[in-house]
């Protein structure tokens, strides 16, 4: 007799659990699959299709099928490199400038993390910065070299082009006529120069006229490294120590003039 009154309390729940399922509204959702729904979404979309690793150069371009070895007639130097789609848009400007009689040669392209710290610890184990202390050296190095994990070069988007001072694009008469070129015409190209004169208030890095970022994929390289990057990142390299009290993201990769759509 117990045992068929236990029997009867048992379906009498069973069938209150499904009433109250029944009458759930439409527009609501269980609250464990509404969890599990959130839970697969991912984070962000901003960096679909981005290898993370070529945000801070960790990477060997020589063996990254998204790289390519940029040709001898468009180098002066030996085993650079730079993403596909940039070398292809570098090659139609090159031929442009070349119908034009201005000759562009890439002195520096993809710089991956290894190389860019030979860079830096050389410059502030130097003789150069020798008499500037902690950050100051770190502030001073920066005018014009970016720490390990922050430089531009890391993405194989951005190249220097023929000479690596100022003075030569603004006193050379070569120089001059191939600024004025690239002025007017790498834009139809997607080069642009990301550090100007600084008379607009942009922070960071000093003017650099031979500097040219193939933005197309720049841009969305930047957007992803802002979403992801933090100062911990930083490390491991002469003066790391000071990437956040100098504002390494903030005032220098942010630090870029961008042409408005």
């Amino acid at each position: 007799m117990k045992r068929f009154q236990w029997l009867v309390i048992l379906v009498f729940f069973q069938l209150a659990f499904l009433n109250c399922s029944l009458d759930m509204p439409a527009n609501e959702t269980d609250p464990i699959t509404l969890n599990l729904q959130t839970d697969s979404l991912p984070a962000t979309a901003i960096c679909s299709g981005i290898n993370e690793l070529h945000l801070t150069g960790q990477f060997n371009p020589a063996k990254d099928t998204s790289f390519a070895i940029i040709p001898n007639q468009f180098t002066s130097k030996k085993q650079v490199f730079l993403r596909k789609e940039a070398l292809d848009s570098f090659e139609l400007m090159w031929n442009e400038a070349q119908d034009e009689g201005i000759d562009l040669t890439i002195l520096s392209a993809t710089r991956n993390w290894t190389y860019q710290r030979s860079i830096w610890n050389r410059k502030w184990n130097g003789t150069r910065y020798a008499e500037f202390d902690g950050s100051e050296r770190a502030i001073e190095i920066l005018k014009y070299s970016s720490m390990p994990g922050s430089s531009r070069h890391h993405w194989g988007t951005d190249v220097d082009l023929n000479a690596l001072e100022n003075e030569w694009f603004e006193s050379d008469i070569v120089g001059v006529a191939t600024y004025a070129w690239l002025k007017q015409h790498a834009g139809r190209f997607g080069f642009h120069q990301v550090y100007g004169d600084q008379k607009n208030g942009r922070t960071g890095y000093r003017e650099e006229k031979w500097h040219w970022s193939y933005l197309p994929l720049a841009k969305p390289l930047l957007d992803c490294y802002l979403s992801s990057i933090t100062t911990g990142d930083f490390q491991q390299f002469e003066g790391a120590q000071w990437a956040d009290s100098i504002g390494i993201v903030e005032l220098y990769v942010q630090g870029v003039d961008i042409p408005k759509p």
